[in-house]
């Protein structure tokens, strides 16, 4: 009877932990909360079967990946700055295999831009950086292949503040894979913006002054980001 006391407190005990490293990872409770109460896997399939509902813009400026794509209205952002349409194909908790399965999507508006930025959530969930690095080469090798005049341009994963918000990643994975990700675009003569360092505080955090919330941007960095990439809508 004792015995089997034991190996129950041990057993919820091991219970406790686990869960207990989950929130962690989701970012504290007040985060877990949120999630509950937003059913993204739902969010994701809605907004992907609404991308592929909509008619093809032909020659197209795409902006495609995550969560910090999508939260831009790019459209209205860049209205003053060019006359091709500008579509924002973000999705929140997006990672490079969602980016992967979406691009026949993306290339049947025969974009003539393409700025990627996605890996944050790759690292959050602990995926490898040479399996980020596979796919990546897999998703420019595809867009170049249906958009052989397309330019591809990729955006460097932005740092995160753990001192506002526990997000679940640090600072030092996300320089490891910006590193990989410029070296990506070298090895395939493809331009590579760095807003890592723009958007960064004196200690390597995503800067308050950008974020109310540790990851995402607010109206101010996504002006920064703006002005970093106005040399590529000449």
């Amino acid at each position: 009877m004792r015995k089997t006391l034991v190996f129950s407190l041990l057993l919820n005990s091991l219970l406790a932990g686990t869960i207990g490293y989950m929130v962690l990872r989701l970012g504290g409770l007040k985060y877990v909360f949120y999630r509950l109460g937003h059913n993204e896997a739902g969010l994701y399939d809605h907004r992907a079967s609404l991308f592929k509902r909509m008619a093809p813009v032909d020659n197209a400026i795409i902006f495609l990946g995550d969560s910090q794509i999508e939260q831009c209205e790019w459209q209205e952002m860049l209205s003053n700055n060019t006359k091709i349409p500008v579509l924002n194909r973000g999705i929140t908790g997006d990672q490079v295999e969602g980016i992967s399965r979406r691009l026949p999507e993306i290339n049947r508006h025969h974009p003539s831009k393409v700025f990627l930025c996605v890996g944050i959530n790759d690292l959050i969930f602990d995926r490898s950086y040479h399996d980020i690095e596979l796919k990546y080469h897999e998703i420019i090798r595809n867009l170049r292949t249906a958009n052989p005049s397309a330019q591809i341009i990729i955006t460097s994963v932005l740092p995160v503040n753990n001192e506002v918000r526990r997000i679940g990643v640090e600072n030092s994975q996300i320089y490891e894979l910006n590193v990989r990700l410029q070296q990506i675009a070298r090895s395939f003569a493809i331009p590579y913006v760095d807003l890592a360092t723009q958007l960064s505080d004196k200690n390597g955090n995503l800067s308050e002054l950008f974020t109310a919330d540790g990851i995402h941007l607010n109206a101010d960095g996504y002006t920064m980001w703006k002005r970093a990439i106005l040399p590529f809508l000449k």
